[in-house]
């Protein structure tokens, strides 16, 4: 699956016809449409688009009624702005997202397994195969950290291919 962002005020004819071009050589190409800049909440402080957020991990099988699913939102969320919230998940990441939703670390380390060990059986084999080179089918499961950076690369590398 590929996923592009397309500011729908500075599209030309020529961007429609680029468009209608990518969209068939690649079936599974999804194309957002916005007005303003990718990746970029209300307040335009950098957060990510939450519907992009929640398309991704429905797509994954993360069951939103999780708490594990607020707890990966946030994870992703906070790790896209700051790369460096990678370097320590359970010492850095995991007290982060706990104080925010004001619970402990290791209740967000342990709903977060959670969420990905229901998430990886349901969630869409081409989309886990897409961001982590292998599907529940292979008998793996990814760790929470594996799970958090592969989203975070993911968005951040479309973030900067459309910000630059």
């Amino acid at each position: 699956m590929s996923l592009m962002w397309v500011s729908v005020t500075e599209c030309s004819q020529s961007h429609i016809y680029h468009l209608t071009q990518m969209i068939k050589e690649d079936e599974d190409l999804q194309i957002i449409l916005s007005s303003g800049t990718p990746y970029m909440d209300e307040r335009g402080d950098g957060g990510l688009l939450k519907k992009d957020m929640e398309r991704m991990l429905s797509l994954l099988g993360v069951p939103a009624h999780l708490k594990g699913y607020q707890y990966l939102k946030t994870a992703i969320d906070l790790c896209v702005q700051s790369m460096e919230e990678l370097d320590g998940v359970t010492k850095r990441l995991y007290p982060d997202i706990a104080r925010t939703h004001q619970t402990s670390a290791e209740t967000v380390e342990h709903a977060i397994r959670h969420a990905i060990e229901a998430a990886w059986q349901r969630g869409d084999e081409r989309t886990q195969k897409m961001l982590f080179g292998y599907s529940h089918l292979d008998g793996k499961r990814p760790t929470n950290s594996e799970f958090i950076t592969r989203l975070t690369d993911h968005f951040a590398d479309i973030s900067r291919k459309f910000l630059s």
